[in-house]
């Protein structure tokens, strides 16, 4: 009977051993994928030698062969506290660098302690096995590094418990089951390792390797079925909860998961008893959400407000995938990001209107109102409603710059350019066509509508002259006018060299005049 309980002990160890080893290396596979990844698979590896060492221990007669397996379990027992908390540290996202190295003073000064044993600082007398149940269980009176050595284990083991349980407190409700879950693991070997060392265990046996097996247990299911490697909650809580975008995180049912302080800005509506609801649901009141939530995956762009007031939000879908064992990933949900471009969009809009503005006038320039010549004329194909085009040019410009000068000229172009935009309707485009010529697209207008609107230009230019500095400048216009009806086909080029052979005519003509090619 004595015979099976130590069989059976060292094969429940040696299977823990294989568990941690078989851990240690799918963890050091993975290691890209979180910050302690390369720590904890360290953990799990010197935890391995630990738990095969004791093994190897608890099966010995005598004290010498004891012994020699102790050796085993010492090649790694000491490291643990130090890559214990380190595992948790960097779980946490706090910054370490070169401080890490002072977690691991005390452990090189117990490893050195333990194989020279120096002045009997680490063991004060020769150790004995003692018969305790079916076991031989070695006995060792400890010196000053040997429980140096202990309370730095305990104490490791506690930090890393009260490092795990901060993060705990501050997950959000995505990851309170993956913070719950390293909590619990991390206070079973500080349980484990403080039953041993006050003498609480069954025939005095070290339990803490099974207390690290059961450890294994839980960071494995963790791992690949929780995602706590993948999700990296605490890190990437701290960035969720800290971003100016707005993010909903949804399961394939499209129901919420979790949304950061920057969602509940956006969307007032939202609060803790919207977890686990259809977005659906909540997002009834608000239209234009729920249709962009429904739209493809595509990136798209949606404006909250009115004119001056409006917001514009780019909203982005990321799909949001699970490892498994087999490295295989399959779909868990969606992250829907709210991204506040209301900045961008104006400035694109600058931009544009920089591209298709004159700078002197501050009307259309040439390149924009070819771009909507070209668009009328498709919509002519389409509709056939006649549109005309006019070519207007200053009378005699040259002798005002020769006489009043260039800067005075600028301002005659500028008060032109006024006096265009009065006389046109809100559908008409007029822009600066080059130095002192003008063109005005007439979007649905015949002949005979183009021709009353180029004379109301024509009179509106006479009327009154332009003062400036004392000085009274008179201003008429030449104005060509051709026109796209049923009866033709619409070609941007051909309007134009129409309008502007019959502008030729007006001031051959004698200038101050209307001409219809």
């Amino acid at each position: 009977m004595s015979i099976d309980v130590v069989v059976l002990a060292r094969f429940l160890l040696t299977g823990i051993a294989l568990l941690l080893a078989f851990l240690a290396a799918v963890t050091w596979h993975r290691r890209k994928e979180a910050p302690e990844a390369t720590t904890f698979a360290l953990l799990a590896a010197s935890m391995a030698v630990y738990a095969f060492g004791y093994a190897g221990e608890i099966a010995q007669t005598t004290v010498a062969g004891a012994q020699r397996w102790l050796d085993v379990e010492y090649l790694a027992l000491p490291w643990a506290g130090g890559l214990w908390v380190l595992a948790a540290l960097r779980h946490n996202g706090v910054r370490v660098r070169l401080r890490a190295v002072l977690l691991f003073v005390i452990p090189v000064i117990t490893f050195v302690g333990h194989y020279t044993n120096f002045h009997n600082l680490f063991y004060t007398a020769p150790m004995t096995l003692v018969h305790r149940g079916p076991f031989w269980v070695l006995q060792m009176e400890r010196g000053p590094l040997s429980m140096l050595d202990n309370s730095f284990l305990l104490v490791s083991f506690l930090v890393g418990s009260w490092v795990y349980v901060s993060g705990f407190r501050h997950a959000s409700p995505l990851y309170r089951k993956q913070a719950a879950i390293l909590v619990l693991s991390s206070l079973l070997p500080f349980a484990g390792y403080f039953v041993f060392l006050a003498n609480l265990s069954p025939w005095g046996l070290d339990i803490a390797p099974i207390t690290l097996g059961l450890t294994c247990v839980l960071m494995f299911y963790g791992i690949f079925y929780c995602g706590i490697f993948d999700l990296a909650p605490v890190a990437r809580n701290l960035i969720f909860n800290s971003i100016r975008d707005a993010v909903l995180v949804l399961d394939m049912h499209d129901r919420l998961l979790d949304f950061n302080p920057a969602a509940c800005t956006l969307l007032p509506v939202l609060n803790k008893n919207s977890l686990g609801t259809e977005v659906s649901g909540w997002l009834a009141g608000i239209p234009d959400f729920a249709h962009a939530l429904e739209q493809s995956e595509k990136p798209i762009e949606l404006a909250i407000g009115r004119d001056a007031g409006s917001r514009f939000y780019e909203i982005r879908k990321w799909p949001l995938f699970s490892s498994s064992l087999t490295g295989a990933s399959r779909q868990v949900g969606r992250a829907v990001i709210f991204a506040e471009v209301t900045a961008q969009i104006q400035l694109r809009e600058e931009l544009r209107l920089r591209a298709e503005t004159d700078s002197l006038t501050g009307i259309a320039n040439r390149r924009r109102y070819y771009q909507a010549l070209e668009t009328e004329c498709l919509l002519f194909a389409r509709n056939r409603s006649p549109f005309s085009v006019l070519m207007i040019d200053l009378d005699y410009f040259k002798e005002v710059n020769d006489q009043y000068g260039h800067q005075a000229g600028d301002t005659v172009l500028r008060c032109v350019a006024q006096r265009l935009e009065t006389s046109l309707r809100k559908t008409d485009l007029v822009a600066r066509y080059g130095g002192e010529e003008f063109s005005v697209l007439l979007p649905e207008t015949s002949e005979v509508g183009a021709m009353a609107i180029a004379e109301r230009i024509r009179i509106a230019m006479t009327k009154d002259p332009i003062t400036m500095d004392g000085f009274t400048i008179p201003v008429s216009v030449s104005v060509g006018i051709s026109s796209c009806s049923a009866d033709n086909a619409a070609d941007p080029e051909k309007l134009l060299k129409e309008a502007d052979l019959a502008l030729y005519r007006a001031k051959a003509t004698g200038r101050n005049r209307v001409e219809v090619i």
